[in-house]
């Protein structure tokens, strides 16, 4: 466990943490503990020093996504939410909305969410295509493999018209994408916002 520790600290200094982290203070902890051998308790400062390493990573990643995306603005940074997804070890969920300033019907939602549960199913599918439902499709996304869902929904603004709506899943390492795009007038246009996230980059970030 004094491992887990070391590790912890050098995982912060990368990090470059702001005042606001409680990370190094829930390491001492964790070290005061396993000095007098309370290990359970130390196992939870551990737990919340690795929650709160989390969000500091989440939040440069969010920071980290582009403010405009082939003409769709992004709205804030983005949400970050942490959660504990095992003892030695966490995740957390980024949510980024974009809207075209004009064109109100043409938006999309990025999430990113690490230690996804639905990784193994997404791979099974990319491996095995045809076990994919006749909605979904393999597409490629940069060098990366991912899952299109599309539907023809009923515009908002125009009942007469229908508009895209469609589902991007990319599956990383640890982490899986996902894209809700709303509007946009072909697969390529759905494609290329994907691809203009830098997925080479979100991958170097994640750690993967």
């Amino acid at each position: 466990m004094r491992t887990i520790v070391i590790f912890l600290f050098a995982s912060l200094i990368g990090l470059n943490a702001s005042g606001q982290s409680q990370a190094e203070t829930f390491i001492k902890e964790a070290q005061d503990f396993l000095a007098k051998k309370e290990y359970k308790q130390a196992q939870l400062s551990l737990q919340d020093a690795i929650n709160d390493i989390n969000n500091l990573v989440a939040r440069d990643i969010a920071k980290s996504l582009p403010e405009e995306i082939n003409g769709l603005k992004s709205e804030g940074e983005g949400e970050v939410n942490t959660a504990a997804m095992g003892m030695l070890g966490g995740g957390f969920t980024i949510i980024k909305r974009y809207r075209h300033p004009t064109n109100k019907e043409n938006e999309a939602e990025v999430q990113i969410l690490a230690n996804s549960p639905m990784l193994t199913t997404m791979n099974m599918y990319l491996g095995n295509p045809a076990m994919m439902g006749p909605d979904y499709k393999s597409i490629r996304v940069g060098t990366q493999r991912a899952i299109l869902k599309t539907e023809m929904e009923d515009s908002d603004a125009d009942d007469s018209k229908k508009i895209r709506n469609s589902e991007i899943q990319i599956p990383l390492n640890q982490t899986l994408i996902t894209i809700n795009a709303e509007g946009f007038a072909t697969e390529q246009d759905e494609i290329a916002f994907a691809a203009k996230l830098d997925l080479a980059k979100l991958k170097a970030a994640l750690g993967e």
